[in-house]
């Protein structure tokens, strides 16, 4: 085998808390529900004999390029033989909390354990993932996922969500970064209602729509729609368009909403494109 293909999919957190403390590497703990969604990334991984990491993707400078940092880290602690060419084709926003670039990492950690032939298991491959960034963790498992610790402890459901009509829309704005983000939190305002990501749990279980979309929450919401109120304006905009519910994807900017009809998402898609918001239109990926 020369080559692998794979498709890198947008992740959004359906319940994102962040708790007051930290645990190691000082970051905070967390409780996501997180699932993976249509929209995606395609990244093709091919071996070279000249030994090096080639990466394609103009958008993102290759030094802080997280999938290229993914095939070094496999080669370094595996000792692959010569190199690899990565080709990204983007689909999904940067900086806008739907994990591009933390998929992109992830396809890459699964293609290269693919190509060569390493036969790590899900659990060896979220260990290095960890080495990465936590939603690179989420992101080697993907499908509907409970996320604790500091992100790097990852548990899938034993259910399915019911078929969601999702639509994302990202601002033109971008915000430094997902550090950044985390520095702007005030710690009284985290980790306070749990009791939503309960209730959560039990409407994904029952497959009931109109109740999971009451239940979504996303602790970086405050602090981020004090330094970007156009996601704030979004997500009303996004309810006025006759969402069921709308939240700030993971620390932003983008925002999404769930939809009861695909006719009125189309609507308000064609709508919120006019108002210059870049739209997806998408569904929930199992695993």
């Amino acid at each position: 085998m020369m080559h692998v293909e794979r498709m890198a999919f947008a992740k959004i957190n359906l319940s994102l808390n962040i708790l007051p403390e930290t645990g190691e590497r000082d970051y905070y703990r967390v409780r996501f529900i997180n699932t993976s969604i249509t929209l995606h990334d395609r990244v093709r991984i091919e071996k070279t004999e000249n030994e090096g990491i080639t990466i394609n993707e103009p958008a993102i400078d290759e030094r802080e390029n997280i999938a290229r940092h993914a095939a070094l880290l496999m080669f370094k602690t595996y000792r692959l033989p010569g190199g690899l060419t990565i080709t990204i084709e983007k689909n999904i926003p940067t900086r806008a909390g739907l994990g591009g670039g933390s998929s992109d990492a992830a396809a890459v950690l699964n293609g290269i354990n693919d190509l060569y032939a390493l036969a790590l298991s899900t659990e060896e491959r979220v260990g290095l993932a960890s080495k990465l960034g936590m939603d690179v963790c989420f992101c080697v498992k993907g499908g509907l996922c409970l996320i604790e610790g500091i992100g790097d402890v990852v548990k899938t459901l034993p259910f399915t969500l019911p078929p969601l009509e999702l639509l994302i829309a990202t601002p033109k704005e971008k915000k430094p970064s997902t550090s950044w983000a985390y520095s702007v939190l005030e710690w009284d305002e985290l980790g306070k209602r749990h009791d939503l990501l309960e209730a959560l749990v039990e409407s994904i279980r029952n497959g009931d729509i109109p109740m999971l979309s009451k239940q979504l929450h996303n602790d970086f919401e405050e602090a981020i729609f004090r330094y970007y109120p156009v996601s704030h304006a979004l997500k009303r905009r996004m309810k006025e368009l006759g969402a069921l519910s709308a939240i700030l994807a993971g620390s932003g900017l983008s925002v999404f909403a769930v939809f009861e009809k695909r006719h009125a998402l189309i609507r308000a898609k064609a709508q919120l494109e006019r108002e210059g918001f870049t739209c997806h239109a998408a569904n929930p990926v199992e695993a």
